[in-house]
């Protein structure tokens, strides 16, 4: 790093969309006044910038959406932006969630969200059960005879023996009349009904807002719409001054989500028909539990391509990034609910994003974003942020919950946001704004330096971790039981009704937030990025953004692919340590797989290649992974490590998480490799400054810069032994530090 772009990272062009603030239009738009708040955010080193209509119930944004006074607005920013050399971003909406073009794009219901909906129905034993049989998509069977081969039906009833769960042929129990077949039944046992029905919500009750993302024709319609007029008018400046397409808070509405192509592609990918057993996904058991594996590996597939993938493709012809964050990224439940898996969902995205509402710290929802860009190679992260902190966030709470997100790997953030207006009702939604509103806006000047710093000290080098976790997805799918209760906006909502699926998504956010307070950094690898890793010299390495690994953890795995369980194979072979805790793997996504994967894991356990470890210890898991891995860097007085007030969620569904009172204290640090150094980053977030000593590793003495006043100096050194030195750090409590070492 350059030590004059440190001490005045104004003047580096390179860090001018390290800050990129939504930009709040929520008044009626005047050209003057835009051109005054777009200088304002010049003079504070903000020179990038997001437009972002709020109509807020009727006290946000007065004026059209993408008609000629849209796109007048528009011009007036893009025109300033050239004429002062800055970049800025396009918001792809009027407000969210992506996909709706101003909530037209679901008038049509075929872009609407379709669902399943399955009802069970007692059946006593001895009592007749009379329905209209029809198929899957809700057919009539006109015209269907006995001899009539009926191998390719799916009905919408299934009928099972309530001890047993064993399935009643429901053709054995037709009656062919007038208009086809007609189903009676009755058994000398209880048994059960379960409803099939293809089923889509109204426009006007709900159905709005309800975009089908797994269908490529709804996306893109979206492009076609929304996309393709920003490029109409200002295509001459994608790639230059127009650089990113913002798209926000996607997201599956109901439990089970369905599509026209969905069970062709099902097939496709699975081999078999889903119509015919897709009531079993509501039900526990292994066999069902194989079938719910099945059907949310395809909801994730079809969300990451004919979702984001279609826009990724437009995006790139049309040299433009995309950046997209999700809705419940903090448990492994939310991964499910809200997108199948949510750690793929960052294949396609040019800029990966998370989204963190209240001042709270702690939570894993940042490290989840972070990871997946990691697993695909990516090269930016952004997280939008400061959303429901309150009017009364300090600039020192300000400065904290950044420095945070950069130890979380982001490396942009996104403001929530600057304020066009906070006249009414305006100041009330989702506040404060950063702007020249806010209480600390005589202080944003310095705050715009810090986050360029950060930038510039964790941007194009590699994040060195030392611990892959492999995160149980699949093993959560096992177990999970859908609640179509419930679709979106609840603060408490759907529980978890499976106990070993609770259990599951609570540990794993235990032993990965137990990590983090060890200060034993970890990256994530899963299912659909499993190829992009190998081992190699006793390490397994991510073989797209170049990071290597000491030691392989498997928390609450009990399923596991194949291709991951060959991965720790060869990963033993070359010398690698793999942790299991909570369980061990012994099944696979195809099921042909299962005996192989289950010999994998006897073997290596045997060959004591792999350890086990009980959730209840956690400390001699904690212990086994830190004799294993490297400690170029390590707290040898003072605070070490931190304490988290909050470190799991209860088993049930929040929507939208907001952090309030989770919190964290201690002393945090994490490693970025670049340019042949180690930049550490201290953090204490205790209440006053903490003194500590420090063992590192470098080939001279190694230097503190400092982030908030871009002051270098060399390390107070207070020993040393070869190459590694011991130094004292004298820590603020409301910005972080680098210690700045030579490999």
């Amino acid at each position: 790093m350059e030590k004059n772009i440190w001490k005045s990272p104004k003047e580096a062009q390179i860090l001018d969309e390290a800050q990129t603030p939504l930009w709040f239009w929520n008044d009626k738009l005047e050209t003057e006044e835009l051109k005054r708040q777009l200088k304002l955010q010049t003079e504070i080193g903000v020179k990038c910038t997001d437009p972002h209509a709020r109509p807020n119930n009727g006290e946000g944004y007065i004026g059209g959406y993408l008609d000629d006074e849209w796109f007048g607005n528009i011009r007036t920013t893009l025109e300033y932006k050239k004429e002062h050399g800055e970049k800025m971003w396009l918001y792809d909406e009027l407000a969210w969630p992506a996909g709706t073009c101003n909530l037209t794009i679901p008038m049509d219901e075929n872009y609407r969200e379709w669902y399943i909906l399955i009802r069970p129905i007692e059946i006593p034993a001895g009592e007749v059960f009379r329905a209209q049989i029809k198929t899957f998509e809700d057919q009539g069977l006109f015209g269907i005879r006995p001899e009539t081969d009926k191998s390719g039906l799916a009905y919408n009833i299934h009928i099972l023996d309530k001890e047993t769960m064993e399935e009643y042929p429901v053709e054995d129990y037709f009656t062919y009349l007038m208009f086809g077949p007609e189903l009676e039944f009755q058994s000398d046992r209880d048994c059960i009904a379960f409803i099939t029905k293809v089923s889509c919500d109204l426009y006007t009750h709900g159905g709005s807002g309800q975009v089908n993302y797994m269908n490529a024709d709804a996306t893109k319609a979206f492009i076609e719409s929304t996309h393709e007029k920003y490029y109409e008018n200002f295509g001459e400046d994608f790639g230059k001054t127009i650089t990113c397409i913002f798209n926000d808070e996607t997201r599956m509405c109901h439990s089970i989500p369905w599509s026209s192509s969905f069970a062709e592609t099902f097939r496709e990918l699975k081999g078999y028909d889903i119509r015919k057993e897709i009531y079993q996904i509501i039900l526990p058991g292994e066999k069902p539990g194989r079938i719910r594996c099945d059907y949310f590996d395809v909801v994730a597939y079809m969300y990451q391509n004919n979702y984001f993938g279609v826009l990724h493709q437009w995006c790139q012809e049309h040299n433009i990034r995309l950046f997209a964050h999700l809705l419940a990224e903090e448990t492994v439940y939310g991964h499910t609910r809200y997108s199948g898996d949510y750690l793929r969902q960052n294949k396609y995205q040019d800029v990966c994003g998370a989204d963190h509402l209240g001042k709270g710290i702690g939570s894993l929802n940042i490290k989840y974003t972070s990871a997946g860009a990691h697993s695909y190679g990516k090269k930016r992260t952004a997280v939008e942020v400061f959303a429901g902190c309150g009017w009364d966030l300090t600039f020192d709470e300000y400065t904290r919950m950044i420095t945070w997100m950069y130890q979380q790997g982001m490396q942009i953030i996104i403001n929530h946001g600057f304020f066009y207006s906070d006249r009414g009702g305006r100041k009330n939604d989702w506040p404060p704004s950063q702007f020249f509103q806010w209480q600390g806006w005589d202080r944003q000047s310095e705050g715009n330096d810090m986050i360029r710093r950060l930038h510039y000290a964790m941007t194009d080098g590699i994040n060195e971790q030392d611990v892959l976790v492999y995160f149980p997805q699949e093993s959560f799918w096992l177990h999970y039981l859908p609640d179509q209760n419930h679709t979106h906006g609840f603060f408490q909502g759907p529980f978890l009704k499976d106990e070993r699926a609770a259990e599951i998504d609570q540990e794993v956010q235990l032993i990965l937030n137990g990590l983090t307070s060890r200060n034993m950094d970890f990256d994530i690898i899963h299912k659909d990025a499993a190829e992009n890793f190998a081992a190699a010299d006793g390490k397994i390495e991510n073989t797209l953004s170049g990071q290597k690994f000491s030691v392989l953890a498997l928390p609450m795995c009990e399923l596991l692919p194949l291709e991951v369980a060959e991965l720790c194979r060869a990963y033993a072979r070359d010398g690698g340590k793999i942790a299991m805790i909570g369980a061990r793997p012994h099944l696979a996504m195809n099921q042909a797989d299962d005996e192989k994967v289950k010999e994998i894991f006897d073997q290596l356990e045997k060959d004591g290649a792999a350890v086990y470890f009980e959730t209840e210890q956690k400390e001699e898991f904690y212990q086994f992974v830190s004799g294993r891995i490297p400690h170029p860097v390590a707290i040898t007085e003072g605070k070490n490590g931190t304490v988290n007030n909050h470190p799991a969620y209860h088993a049930y569904m929040e929507d939208p998480y907001l952090h309030t009172g989770e919190d964290i204290s201690g002393v945090m640090f994490v490693r970025y490799l670049k340019e042949g150094k180690r930049n550490t980053l201290f953090m204490n977030y205790g209440d006053t400054p903490e003194t500590i000593e420090v063992s590192v590793e470098s080939s001279d003495v190694p230097e503190v810069w400092d982030t908030f006043t871009g002051e270098i100096k060399t390390a107070e050194v207070v020993g040393q032994e070869g190459n590694v030195y011991r130094i004292r750090l004298e820590l603020p409590c409301t910005y972080g530090i680098f210690v700045v070492s030579s490999l």
